[in-house]
C-alpha cells in the first residue's frame, strides 16, 4: 500500500473542522497521517485539533502565511519520511466520502504519468451541483472550475484526463512536486499567497511532461469560498494580481503578448460595462460591493505585477528549462481543456 499524508491549512476556520477530521477518521483507506498548518488562527483551532484529534500532526504558525506558504510547510514536511509516495491537499471546509482516498490512490496508480488527481467535488449546501471536477483555461488566461453549479450527472461520472487539479481536495505525487518546485520546497509559489497557485502549480507540472485526471468515484463536499468570502478588496487584489503571476511565468511568449495586448484591454472593458450594467456573474457577485475599493484593489494588484517583473521572469526561465512539451501540445491544451469567454464573466 502506498503510504500518504493529508495537508489541511487553516486560517480561523475552526467551525469547519469536525465535518472535515470526522470524515477522515472514516475513512477505509487507513495507512495516512494528517498534518494540520495552522496560519495564525484566534479562533481556538489548534486547541480544538489537539483536543479531539491527538493524533494530528500540528504545525502552529504565528501568523497567516496564506495558502501556498501553509500548503507548501505541511508538503515538506510529509516528505521528509520517504515512505510518503503522494499527498493530499485538502481545504478545511471539505467532507470526503469514505472512499475518498482508497479511490484517489486507486485512480493515480492507474495513470503512471499522472502527478495529480482530482475528485468529483460537490457543493457542500446544494449537494446535486457540481463544485469543481478539473481545472478550465479561458483564451485569455482566466481559469475556472470545470462543472461549477451545473448539475451532478453522467458527464460527471466519466473518469478522464483534466488539465490539472484544483487545490480544494486533491493527490499530488512526490514525483511531481519534487520536480517541479521553485526552490526547496516551494511547491505552490508562496508569492501567490492565496488564489491561482494551484492553476499555477498545474501548469507547471503540466510543461514537465506530467498529466492530471479526473476520478469521479473518489467524491468531496466543499462549502466553496469559506475563508475569503465573496468578492472583497482582498480577492480583488489576488486574484487579479496572481492571474498575470501565472500568464508571466507559464505561457509561450506569442500568446502571452496576445492576451496582454489584445484579451486583457477587452475583458476589463467588457468586466466594468458587466459590473455597471449588473449583468451577468460578475454583474451578481458586484451587486452590493463598494465597487470604488474593488477598482483600487486591481490597480493596486496591476501595480504588484509590475513590481515583480524580475522576480517573475527569474521564474519563468526556470520553468521554461524544465519544459517538455512543444507549443503544438500546449495550443491543443487550450482545445481540449478550454472554456468560452463569455462564460468567465
Amino acid at each position: 500500500m502506498i503510504e500518504t499524508a493529508v495537508i489541511i491549512a487553516n486560517w480561523n476556520g475552526k467551525k469547519y473542522l469536525k465535518d472535515c477530521f470526522d470524515s477522515l477518521e472514516k475513512q477505509s483507506y487507513r495507512d495516512f497521517k494528517v498534518i494540520f498548518v495552522d496560519n495564525g488562527s484566534k479562533d481556538g483551532s489548534v486547541d480544538f485539533v489537539r483536543e479531539n484529534y491527538p493524533k494530528t500532526e500540528i504545525i502552529q504558525l504565528k501568523e497567516n502565511t496564506g495558502f501556498a506558504k501553509g500548503y507548501n510547510i505541511g508538503i515538506k514536511k510529509a516528505l521528509e519520511d520517504k515512505s510518503i509516495g503522494c499527498v493530499f491537499i485538502l481545504n478545511n471546509d471539505t467532507k470526503l466520502h469514505e472512499k475518498f482516498i482508497e479511490n484517489m490512490i486507486n485512480c493515480s496508480q492507474e495513470h503512471p504519468d499522472a502527478g495529480s488527481a482530482q475528485p468529483k467535488v460537490l457543493n457542500f449546501f446544494e449537494p446535486e451541483k457540481i463544485d469543481c471536477a478539473g481545472i478550465l483555461l479561458s483564451v485569455d488566461g482566466v481559469a475556472t472550475n470545470r462543472g461549477y453549479s451545473e448539475k451532478d450527472g453522467k458527464k460527471y461520472d466519466e473518469e478522464k484526463e483534466i488539465f490539472g487539479a484544483t487545490g480544494a481536495a486533491s493527490l499530488f505525487t512526490r514525483k511531481a512536486l519534487e520536480k517541479t518546485q521553485l526552490s526547496e520546497g516551494e511547491y505552490f509559489d508562496n508569492s501567490h499567497f492565496a488564489y491561482y497557485e494551484d492553476v499555477d502549480l498545474a501548469w507547471r507540472m503540466r510543461l514537465a511532461g506530467f498529466k492530471s485526471f479526473y476520478c469521479p468515484k473518489a467524491v468531496a463536499w466543499h462549502v466553496h469560498s469559506a475563508t475569503a468570502g465573496g468578492i472583497s478588496g482582498f480577492k480583488a487584489y489576488y486574484l487579479n494580481r496572481n492571474r498575470f503571476f501565472t500568464l508571466i511565468k507559464n505561457y509561450p511568449l506569442c500568446r502571452l503578448a496576445v492576451i496582454l495586448l489584445v484579451f486583457t484591454p477587452v475583458r476589463y472593458i467588457f468586466l466594468l460595462f458587466r459590473v455597471i450594467m449588473k449583468k451577468g456573474r460578475k454583474g451578481a457577485e458586484f451587486s452590493g460591493q463598494n465597487k470604488t475599493m474593488v477598482a483600487k484593489e486591481i490597480l493596486r494588484a496591476w501595480g504588484s505585477v509590475v513590481a515583480n517583473i524580475p522576480d517573475l521572469v527569474k521564474k519563468r526561465r526556470a520553468i521554461q528549462k524544465n519544459k517538455k512539451v512543444s507549443s503544438g501540445k500546449i495550443a491543443d491544451w487550450f482545445r481540449k481543456y478550454g472554456v468560452k469567454w463569455s462564460k468567465t464573466f
